[in-house]
This record gives C-alpha cells, sequence and structure tokens, in this order.
C-alpha cells in the first residue's frame, strides 16, 4: 500500500473551505480525474471520470464529519483505494487544507504514470498539489481547475 499526502494553506476562514470542498457538486471543479460525482443513498458515492485516458465510473464510500471538517472516502473493489482531506484554522484567518491518499499501484498503472512525469510517486504527488491548488483557486477567487499530466 503506498501512501501520498499534501497540504495547503487557503486565505480563507476553514468552515468556508470546508463547506466548498465537501460538497459533491465541487468536486469535479477542483479534482482532476473526476467529471462527476453522484450521491447514492448510505452514504455512498458514485464517481466517473478519466484517468491516463481511460474512462472509469467507481462506487464507493463518502463519509463527511463537518464537526471535525474531515471528510473519508474509499472505492468499492479491489483497487484499495482510500483517503481523507481535513481542514484546520491556521490562527491567521487563514486555513490549512491536508490530503491523504491510500491505494495500491500495480505495474500498468505505474509505468502509464511514469511516462509524463519520469515516476509513478512523481505523478501522484503532482495530482495531490494540482488538486489543493484548484481548491485554493476556486475559493480565493484567482482562478480554476489546474490540470495535470497524468492522474491516477
Amino acid at each position: 500500500m503506498n501512501e501520498y499526502e499534501h497540504s495547503q494553506t487557503v486565505q480563507a476562514q476553514a468552515d468556508r473551505v470546508f463547506d466548498f470542498a465537501s460538497n459533491l457538486n465541487n468536486l469535479p471543479e477542483y479534482l482532476p480525474t473526476v467529471r462527476q460525482a453522484i450521491v447514492q443513498p448510505g452514504g455512498r458515492i458514485r464517481v466517473q471520470g478519466e484517468a491516463n485516458g481511460q474512462p472509469y465510473d467507481s462506487d464507493g464510500t463518502f463519509r463527511i464529519d463537518k464537526a471535525r471538517r474531515r471528510m473519508e472516502w474509499s472505492a468499492d473493489g479491489n483497487r484499495q483505494y482510500s483517503g481523507w482531506l481535513e481542514v484546520n484554522e491556521d490562527g491567521r484567518h487563514a486555513s490549512e487544507v491536508t490530503v491523504h491518499l491510500s491505494f495500491a499501484v500495480g505495474p500498468n498503472d505505474r509505468r502509464k504514470l511514469a511516462q509524463s512525469t519520469g515516476s509513478a510517486d512523481a505523478a501522484i504527488m503532482e495530482g495531490l498539489q494540482k488538486s489543493l491548488q484548484s481548491l485554493v483557486n476556486l475559493i480565493e477567487g484567482t482562478g480554476g481547475k489546474v490540470e495535470v499530466r497524468a492522474a491516477y
């Protein structure tokens, strides 16, 4: 299992940042591969998009803990994919957003990801960084979604 994590400061109050980030309608606005997120009953989500030129349609869990400003997710099936996003006040009228991903990257996916960035780990970190930069751009009003060269 591989673990990836990245944090970034947003010049906005934590509640505002979390409300935007945890709204499923906003996921396609800041996540590189997501084109649509659909709420399903029982804390479930269906996510559709494209990664590395391949369309995907995935079901999984999605939990929001508003009191802790934390959302958690996981994918069904054999992908062993899960993650969380947490927003904390930084004490200066800004917030720190942290995203953590856990998943196994298979050999074929590792090769595909490495083609664009030189390493699969670099491609995944680029995706994390650009996702958070997109979130910052949208919340601070300085731009929109930042695309990635490759995404998992």
